[in-house]
């Protein structure tokens, strides 16, 4: 499992080297704690969201620095991971059947636009499955699976995210 922060760097932020002990030991309590704090699993994500990276720095630090300090959310992570919790509401979690061949599945609140982050399959088939369905939904209330596959005993989670929920004014 990968955490938010690579060894290396975490190693610049303590300053420290890759291999140091103590410093990988707290990856992946800063990870849960993180996780917790805002309620998604950043460290599960292919490409880590730079605000993620940037909290788990200051907490790896401060907990690195001041031991009694672990378990506590330091004052100058507080703004960073509000804003991490505001970021995590974004992304919305689906579960479904699969179809018995290719056509639309319904999923309420999926909007044409949305990109599909995560998808995997939870009971008849495991790990990655987003080679089925389509990567970006292109009807309102609908999942397209693309394959011709019968998928209709297996039960799929997908994770998905509206582009415009990245705009900044």
């Amino acid at each position: 499992m990968s955490n938010i922060l690579t060894p290396s760097e975490a190693a610049d932020y303590v300053r420290t080297e890759q291999s140091d002990t103590v410093m990988l030991m707290l990856l992946d309590q800063v990870d849960a704690y993180i996780k917790s704090a805002t309620g998604r699993d950043w460290a599960a994500d292919a490409v880590i969201n730079p605000l993620a990276r940037m909290c788990a720095g200051i907490i790896l630090v401060a907990w690195y620095d001041d031991p009694s300090q672990m378990g506590m959310g330091p004052q100058n992570a507080t703004n960073a991971l509000m804003q991490l919790e505001v970021a995590a509401l974004k992304y919305r979690k689906y579960s479904f059947f699969g179809n018995s061949s290719a056509g639309p599945i319904s999923i309420p609140g999926a909007m044409e636009g949305d990109d599909v982050i995560k998808l995997v399959g939870v009971q008849g088939v495991s790990g990655d499955q987003t080679a089925n369905f389509e990567s970006v939904i292109s009807d309102d209330g609908y999942i397209d699976q693309t394959s011709t596959s019968d998928l209709s005993d297996n039960i799929y989670v997908v994770i998905l995210k509206s582009p415009a929920d990245d705009v900044t004014a």
